[in-house]
């Protein structure tokens, strides 16, 4: 005599708890990376606002910028040798209290696109010895004396430039209000004036426009510039730069292009005017 058949299939109220718990499980997963890179871009607003506090504090304890300082070598505690952490001695900018040289923004250049690599007698080397300069203040972690210490250290994010916390990194220029890369250079728009920090993906390529090559999304730079600022792009004291087509809405309308994921934008923040 056959035996019976005794397999039997999930029920449909099995089948249906089963998916309940799945989409309960992946809707969780998706919170709590929401959570996490709102918790990155909380940290990144901090983060923007300590450098602009130390950079504060610095002058106000040596009267100088960090990184345009004279005889920083003798001023400063820890340089490796009197003259690695002062700038280059055929730069005649330095003590004019600018970071960098005042064209920077002109040509929308950073230390790595004419210097490759760091270290106190590169062209326009205060851009770089601003982190060391902090550093050694003991105002900023997050970078090393490294580059001080051994010639041609090259560029890099927890070395010679801090990491950003939302990915990538900061640089530091000097603007002088020419609009930044993107679709606002179409436009009738003023670009930032005086010091200002970057966030970039590679401080060697620095401001390049390279969709998938930056550091946020329109919808996360849009996030950090409303905590800091206006949330519009090219106004207030926090500016967008990126690839136009993706970064920013129509170039009339100067709004950052939310609904897009790719990341295709970038930030910059003046902190001293």
């Amino acid at each position: 005599m056959p035996r019976p058949n005794t397999q039997k299939g999930f029920t449909l109220v099995e089948l249906a708890i089963v998916m309940t718990i799945i989409g309960l499980l992946i809707g969780g997963i998706l919170k709590g990376q929401e959570l996490m890179e709102n918790a990155r871009v909380t940290a990144t607003v901090a983060q923007i606002k300590s450098y602009e506090a130390a950079m504060t504090s610095f002058k106000d304890m040596y009267q100088s910028v960090p990184g345009d300082m004279l005889n920083a070598g003798t001023r400063l505690q820890g340089c490796p040798t009197v003259n690695a952490c002062n700038a280059t001695t055929t730069n005649a900018t330095t003590g004019d209290g600018i970071v960098g040289l005042a064209t920077w923004s002109t040509v929308f250049g950073a230390p790595g696109v004419t210097v490759t690599a760091a270290g106190p007698l590169a062209v326009d080397g205060e851009k770089y010895l601003f982190w060391s300069h902090l550093l050694l203040a003991n105002l900023i972690g997050g970078v090393t004396t490294d580059g001080l210490r051994t010639a041609g250290t090259a560029f890099s994010f927890n070395v010679t430039h801090p990491a950003a916390k939302i990915g990538g990194g900061l640089i530091v220029g000097y603007q002088t209000g020419v609009n930044e890369p993107g679709s606002l250079n179409a436009v009738a728009a003023q670009g930032l004036s005086g010091t200002v920090l970057t966030i970039v993906m590679n401080p060697i390529l620095a401001l390049s426009v390279v969709a998938g090559a930056l550091p946020l999304s329109p919808l996360r730079a849009a996030m950090i510039d409303r905590k800091m600022d206006d949330g519009r792009p090219s106004t207030g004291f926090t500016h967008g730069y990126g690839v136009g087509a993706s970064c920013f809405t129509a170039a009339a309308t100067l709004q950052y292009n939310e609904a897009l994921a790719t990341k295709s934008c970038g930030l910059m923040w003046r902190i001293e005017g």
